[in-house]
């Protein structure tokens, strides 16, 4: 017999909940490339219930001895993705979206410095952050906070400077560091993409931020951001795409916008992570009741 007053809707509440948390593996496993992990684990859950339901005793008995173990295993093997998660909902919760002027000139500094670097074939890698703090992903370098203009980020790039081969970090309007070091993506990826690609990648594969790449050998742009790259046309579409983001991540973004966004997407994920709570609940707790 159920203790709640409102059985009902503590069965919504807790069938909220786990698909709340089943939804927030599957976008994890999404977006770290591991879906065949995913696979592994709603195996071994579908398993562990169809176990249950059977009364196959032993067999219960074996999964509980190893769920433990199994558990130490994700964490290790996933330690740094899952601190990653811890990351982002602290950031969710006590960080405020990043300050992005409403009318951000910079960017077209910025822009037209890219499209610069790019048409004298001078390689350059510049960050953008967003509202994940970049501090634990960003090492050496030199510190600055300096004003962005065409002539510093163009100066930075110079193949005489000490920090051309690193990259700029663009934090509340202005560059704070510069010649920096960024973690390579571990991905499979084209084996024509340089080290400023792959470094790209792989902080934007760790954080929200965004990076602007320009080859050296090729002279062309790109983007990277969550994990994938987009190349760039000219000039308008770079200037374009930075506002986006800019726009995306400003103080004037409000709840309601943030709310619609997260209902257009991933839609495949929602109806799994519902169908598996709700079965999940009908398989544990309205049997034993």
């Amino acid at each position: 017999m159920s203790l709640s007053p409102f059985p009902f809707i503590s069965a919504i509440l807790d069938i909220t909940f786990v698909a709340c948390l089943i939804y927030g593996l599957l976008i994890w496993f999404k977006r770290t490339q591991t879906a065949f992990v995913a696979l592994g684990l709603f195996l071994f859950v579908f398993v562990y219930i169809s176990a249950r339901l059977l009364n196959m005793v032993m067999t219960v008995w074996i999964f509980r001895g190893f769920f433990t173990v199994f558990i130490i295993a994700i964490i290790v093997i996933f330690q740094e993705e899952i601190r990653q998660v811890f990351e982002r909902i602290a950031v969710w919760s006590f960080r405020s979206p990043a300050a992005f002027p409403q009318s951000p000139q910079y960017l077209e500094r910025i822009a037209r410095a890219v499209s610069d670097c790019a048409k004298d074939k001078i390689g350059a890698l510049i960050i953008l952050e967003g509202r994940d703090p970049l501090g634990r992903h960003v090492h050496g370098g030199w510190d600055l906070d300096g004003e962005i203009s065409e002539a510093l980020l163009e100066s930075i790039f110079d193949a005489h400077s000490l920090g051309h081969d690193g990259a700029v970090i663009i934090e509340n309007g202005r560059v704070s560091r510069f010649g920096c070091r960024l973690p390579l993506s571990k991905r499979s990826l084209d084996g024509n993409l340089g080290t400023r690609h792959l470094a790209a990648i792989g902080l934007s594969e760790l954080t929200d931020a965004l990076a602007i790449i320009v080859s050296e050998e090729k002279g062309t742009i790109s983007l990277a951001l969550s994990g994938e790259i987009i190349p760039v046309t000219d000039l308008g579409n770079l200037q374009q795409r930075l506002e986006l983001f800019a726009s995306e991540k400003s103080l004037l973004k409000t709840k309601l916008s943030e709310n619609q966004e997260f209902w257009k997407h991933n839609l495949k994920e929602k109806l799994i992570a519902a169908a598996v709570s709700a079965f999940l609940w009908l398989s544990f707790v309205f049997v034993s009741r």
